[in-house]
């Protein structure tokens, strides 16, 4: 599971105003998704060295994590190298196309992901939840001028961002549970591995719908209106 925890520090990046973060955070990920090939690798390594020497964290806390990511990438990798069959093709068989078009398209999600999924990790690690809320209720104070609820929007990604850590936590107790109940999710047929995540899933959601509920209670118990109330 990747931790999404807080660390605590007293960086230049920890002490910047989270709105100021946040609003950094969307640019440098437009700016990511606008450069691709060389400029966009050379953009990625730059953001992330510039914000790993200020933010103070120590590298292997912010890939070590995110080495969860990494069959995803490569799968991503694979599907777009194998079926994106734009250009000429270096091998084609059946659906399968490998081209230059391909791998590049391939390439680029992937360093897009990853440098994103960097630059979302680090912001995270170095804001609290308090500030994330405060930060995004900072930036979209305009929208208020339309009757939007921004400081519940805020409240509602804060809460969300919280819950990850949370979920995932129940989500492995819950497989070791049923594991030591005779579970198998390797081994079998598709269909037999389909059948036997459904006792994973739903005690999951299960769990939490109810943490949902007795949060909503205990901000209500403690005289929380909406903007609108």
């Amino acid at each position: 599971m990747i931790d999404f925890t807080y660390q605590s520090g007293d960086s230049l990046l920890h002490r910047l105003d989270p709105a100021v973060k946040f609003f950094g955070l969307l640019i440098s990920s437009i700016a990511v998704l606008c450069c691709s090939g060389l400029p966009g690798l050379l953009v990625s390594v730059s953001l992330i060295l510039v914000l790993i020497a200020i933010s103070g964290l120590e590298v292997k806390t912010i890939f070590v994590p995110l080495k969860k990511l990494f069959l995803f990438l490569v799968l991503v990798f694979i599907m777009n190298a194998l079926f994106y069959n734009e250009g000429s093709c270096y091998f084609s068989w059946w659906i399968v196309c490998i081209s230059r078009k391909g791998l590049e398209q391939g390439f680029n999600i992937v360093l897009h992901t990853f440098t994103i999924s960097v630059l979302s990790f680090i912001f995270i690690r170095t804001t609290t939840s308090i500030e994330i809320m405060k930060g995004m209720e900072k930036l979209m104070k305009p929208l208020r001028l339309f009757g939007i609820p921004t400081r519940d929007i805020s409240l509602i990604m804060s809460i969300a961002l919280q819950f990850i850590p949370v979920f995932f936590n129940d989500l492995d107790r819950i497989r070791k549970a049923q594991i030591t109940r005779g579970a198998d999710f390797t081994g079998g047929s598709f269909k037999d591995r389909v059948k036997a995540v459904i006792p994973l899933v739903i005690p999951a959601f299960v769990s939490a719908f109810r943490r949902a509920d007795e949060l909503a209670l205990a901000i209500e118990a403690r005289g929380y209106r909406s903007e609108k109330n």
